[in-house]
């Protein structure tokens, strides 16, 4: 506003001595005529109507030229008026553009000041409860009543529009070596569980800095290995492929991201060089939860980042329900050999590659089929040079509006044991409540079985999941 008042003071100061001028003018002309038709009148009246003339200040020319307008237009002609009104609307324009410049610099300004990033918080919580029954097996320490949750938290706090700090809170049952053998050493296995040893921990703890292309990562973050180990499809569907989910690692990550997925393909190639965070930030709190002791010599353990993940998505957007996605990752564990408890010649790196597809396609208006085949080979595990694994993963959840029924199959294949794992489950979505974003109710039946040498042992389990998540 402060800029509009000064344009149109200058505007105003402008006109008044262009008005000036006319004034001069006319007086001029009218001087001249009026010596030319008296020069009998005597000198000294020259100089009284001179005066008379030039008396009034500075304040009062605009009244006064008004005046001696009016008068020329009467003598002299129409087009005197018309250049009067010319000017006046010229006047105005002049006025009218300076306010419309004012208000557009204010504008800007207001936007600029709109624009101005405020660092914010987001993310998500979920929340699980989960009932397990056990209720056949050929150990019958293995038959009782399972009751836990879990629950997760997702914060980014963004501080800047590129830069953000990431965390990924877990509550959950913690493994206790302990608790474990004091079970087994019991008859009926030591009965049912509800809630028992449950803590908490940081998974994810990171910074982060993205732009239109690229993202680097640098702290504690999970690994983009595998697709199948994601905790959002059916109830017991991930426990096998949860074996080879790499998380919390300690280093750098990258991914680079090109092409449209609507045209010829989204890309992205994400890199890591990273090893394992032990005794830095993998700490928990209510419950201590057991973790491999450095001497144990885990891949993965070396102290400098020498192990390394590499990883290519591929994604398809054929329409706006349907897509596909290809996901291949190779990963490298240095073996700290000074720390192993192998023999030396036996000593290797660990190294894995997967080979993951998802598929999801509407069938009509209500009707989706959604799919997912992964496959995971690992060599070497633990580093061990005569252990290998293969992980095969298969799954197809059927949606009908807010209705789901997921099938899958999952199987673990080590050189010393196998294990399998059969799913069938129904449930069904709510919608959108102010308390909630999502909640899903889940009812299945899994079969497990599992292959040693000494025999074969199944299990029948009946199984129950309450899901909550809301978005903040």
């Amino acid at each position: 506003m402060r800029n509009f008042y000064l344009l149109f003071l200058l505007f105003f100061t402008f006109g008044n001595f262009c008005v000036a001028g006319d004034l001069v003018f006319a007086n001029s002309s009218l001087q001249v005529a009026k010596q030319d038709k008296e020069d009998s009148q005597n000198d000294s009246e020259k100089e009284e109507a001179e005066e008379d003339d030039n008396s009034a200040d500075y304040g009062d020319l605009y009244d006064i030229s008004s005046g001696i307008l009016i008068q020329l237009t009467d003598q002299n002609s129409v087009k005197d008026g018309v250049n009067d009104v010319e000017s006046q609307k010229i006047f105005d324009a002049k006025t009218s553009k300076s306010a419309t410049i004012a208000n557009d610099k204010t504008k800007e300004k207001d936007e600029k000041e709109s624009k101005v990033f405020k660092p914010f918080l987001s993310g998500r919580v979920v929340y699980d409860i989960f009932m397990n029954d056990e209720y056949q097996s050929t150990d019958r320490r293995n038959e009782f009543l399972d009751t836990r949750s879990r629950g997760r938290i997702f914060a980014n706090y963004n501080l800047s529009e590129k830069l953000a700090l990431n965390s990924y809170a877990r509550f959950e049952r913690m493994s206790q070596a302990s608790e474990d053998a004091r079970r087994n050493a019991s008859a009926n296995g030591g009965g049912d569980r509800s809630f028992e040893n449950e803590g908490a921990f940081f998974e994810e703890l990171n910074f982060s800095y993205k732009d239109e292309k690229n993202i680097f990562i640098a702290g504690k973050f999970n690994l983009n290995f595998g697709l199948a180990w994601r905790w959002n499809r059916g109830i017991w569907l991930a426990d096998i492929a949860s074996n080879y989910k790499q998380r919390e690692k300690l280093g750098v990550s990258g991914i680079y991201r090109f092409g449209d997925s609507k045209k010829n393909g989204r890309y992205e190639f994400s890199y890591a060089a990273f090893t394992n965070d032990r005794k830095n930030l993998d700490n928990s709190i209510i419950t201590k939860r057991d973790s491999p002791s450095k001497s144990q010599g885990q891949a993965g353990d070396s102290r400098s980042l020498n192990s390394y993940a590499l990883a290519l998505d591929v994604g398809f957007d054929f329409s706006e329900k349907e897509k596909l996605a290809y996901h291949f990752s190779y990963l490298n564990l240095a073996v700290n050999k000074r720390a192993s408890a192998l023999a030396g010649l036996s000593i290797r790196d660990q190294n894995s590659s997967v080979y993951g597809m998802s598929y999801r396609r509407p069938i009509g208006e209500k009707l989706i089929l959604d799919g997912i085949v992964e496959y995971v080979a690992t060599h070497n595990v633990g580093g061990n040079s005569a252990v290998n694994e293969h992980f095969i993963t298969s799954n197809l959840m059927t949606k009908i509006d807010s209705w789901n029924i997921t099938t899958g199959y999952s199987r673990q294949n080590n050189t010393t044991f196998a294990r399998n794992v059969s799913e069938i489950s129904c449930g069904y979505e709510f919608k959108k409540q102010p308390i909630f974003d999502h909640l899903l109710i889940q009812f299945g039946y899994k079969n497990q079985r599992e292959h040693y040498s000494t025999g074969t042992e199944t299990r029948n389990s009946l199984g129950a999941l309450m899901r909550f998540q809301k978005n903040f």
